[in-house]
């Protein structure tokens, strides 16, 4: 998520209060941005622990960490 500013455009704001408007120019989502459901082929068991947890923080599901095999490749 990018949360694009206007400081350039409403730079009068600045002095003396402060830049009150300057951070609601506009948003964008990336298309990076990977929604939940379609990781869901990807979910697997996740590590183990040797701590027990508290029984808030147990999961429901025994597979409930997505596993993405990445490759990337720097120039």
């Amino acid at each position: 998520m990018n949360d694009w500013s206007a400081r350039d455009i409403q730079a009068w704001e600045y002095v003396p209060l402060g830049p009150f408007n300057s951070k609601n120019f506009g948003t964008t989502i990336s298309a990076w941005v990977v929604l939940a459901d379609a990781l869901e082929p990807f979910m697997s068991k996740g590590m183990d622990n040797d701590t027990e947890l508290l029984p808030y923080l147990k999961e429901k599901r025994e597979k409930n960490m997505p596993d993405v095999k990445l490759e990337v490749d720097l120039i």
